[in-house]
C-alpha cells in the first residue's frame, strides 16, 4: 500500500507540473497576443509619439545651436564696441594734446593761393599727318597774353580756352 500510495502521489505531482508548464505556455501565448493587438491599435499613437520625440530633439538641438550663434554674436560685439571705445579714447587723447599744424598741400596751401595761376594750355596736342603725335607749347608772348586774359575775365574762359581782354587780339600762329 505504501507503494501504491507513493506511485499515485508521484503521478498527480508530475501531473500537477504539467499543468503548471501548459498553463504558464498559454499565460505568455495571451500576453503576447495581448500586447500585439496593444500595439496595433497604438501603433499610430506610438508612431506619433515617436515622431514627437524626435522633432523636440531637433527643436533643442536648433535651439542650443542659436543659443550658441548668440553668444558668440553678442561677444563680437561687445569686442567691436570695447574697441571702438579705446580707438575714441584715444582719439581723445590726442586731440587734448597740442598738435603743429602741417603746412597745407594743394589747391589751398599758402604758396599756391599767392602764385599766379598758369594759364591752361591752348591745345593738348597735334596729330601730324604721318600719325605721331606732337605736344603743342605756348611762345613766351602768348603766355603772357593768355596770363593776363585769364586774370582779367577768369570767368570768360570757355572750354579750356582763354578770351582775349578787349583791345587786345590773340595771335594764333597758323
Amino acid at each position: 500500500m505504501a507503494s501504491a500510495k507513493r506511485d499515485i502521489r508521484h503521478i498527480i505531482d508530475s501531473f500537477s507540473e504539467d499543468l503548471i508548464l501548459i498553463a504558464q505556455d498559454i499565460a505568455r501565448e495571451q500576453v503576447a497576443r495581448a500586447v500585439t493587438e496593444w500595439q496595433a491599435k497604438n501603433q499610430k499613437v506610438l508612431a506619433k509619439k515617436s515622431v514627437q520625440d524626435e522633432k523636440a530633439l531637433r527643436n533643442q538641438k536648433a535651439m542650443e545651436r542659436i543659443e550658441r550663434v548668440a553668444a558668440r554674436r553678442r561677444e563680437r560685439e561687445e569686442k567691436k564696441a570695447t574697441e571702438r571705445a579705446l580707438r575714441l579714447e584715444q582719439r581723445l587723447v590726442t586731440k587734448k594734446e597740442p598738435t603743429e599744424r602741417k603746412p597745407r598741400r594743394g589747391l589751398l596751401a599758402e604758396d599756391a593761393v599767392k602764385k599766379e595761376p598758369t594759364p591752361p594750355p591752348l591745345f593738348v596736342h597735334k596729330r601730324r599727318r604721318d600719325g605721331e603725335i606732337q605736344q603743342l607749347k605756348r611762345g613766351d608772348e602768348e603766355a603772357t597774353v593768355a596770363a593776363a586774359s585769364t586774370s582779367a575775365a577768369p570767368a570768360a574762359a570757355t572750354n579750356g580756352a582763354a578770351v582775349a581782354a578787349p583791345g587786345e587780339q590773340l595771335r594764333l600762329g597758323l
